[in-house]
């Protein structure tokens, strides 16, 4: 079980404030997206072991097509809520990061832009199943945008560093 710690820090850079939040086998941060632009797949229907297949069969379309690569950023998106939408109707989307300038033969759609939680964890399913149990005190003094969706997020430096992102939308 995920045992929370917190211990908050605030570094001013630039101008930038990052807030760094170190819970146990948790590191968070505040990030602003801007212009964030995906080519991405999307499957419908109930959450769960498809998701990972669709992660895979996306996975093999990036190495197939010469995508895929040290500066591949993955992002796996749950656009619905399970509580509020039925099985049958969730839709998950699983995305890489382009820039304006690639061409890629699928489907394109931007991220909603603003400041995101950035919560670190081990890329194991026990670490992530403890993060999705404890969200809600993960989240209890941030002022998460339940109207925007989680994102997961696979760089391939934090997967060769057994390490994942999700990141909560803010208000």
């Amino acid at each position: 079980m995920l045992k929370i710690n917190l211990i908050a820090l605030t570094i001013l850079s630039s101008g930038l404030i990052v807030k760094i939040i170190i819970l146990e086998g948790i590191n968070l941060k505040i990030e602003n997206f801007e212009n964030i632009t995906i080519a991405y797949m999307r499957r419908i229907g109930k959450y769960g072991y498809e998701n990972t297949l669709l992660m895979e069969k996306f996975k093999n379309y990036l190495k197939e097509h010469n995508l895929f690569n040290d500066n591949t950023v993955i992002l796996g998106i749950a656009l619905d809520d399970p509580k509020t939408t039925t099985p049958s109707n969730l839709r998950y989307d699983v995305g890489v990061i382009i820039n304006e300038n690639d061409n890629i033969q699928l489907d394109t759609r931007k991220i909603d832009s603003g400041k995101y939680a950035v919560f670190e964890i081990p890329h194991t399913a026990e670490a992530v199943s403890d993060f999705w149990q404890n969200i809600g005190n993960l989240l209890s003094s941030l002022p998460a945008d339940f109207k925007k969706p989680v994102i997961e997020r696979y760089s391939a430096q934090k997967i060769s560093q057994h390490l994942c992102e999700f990141c909560i939308p803010l208000k």
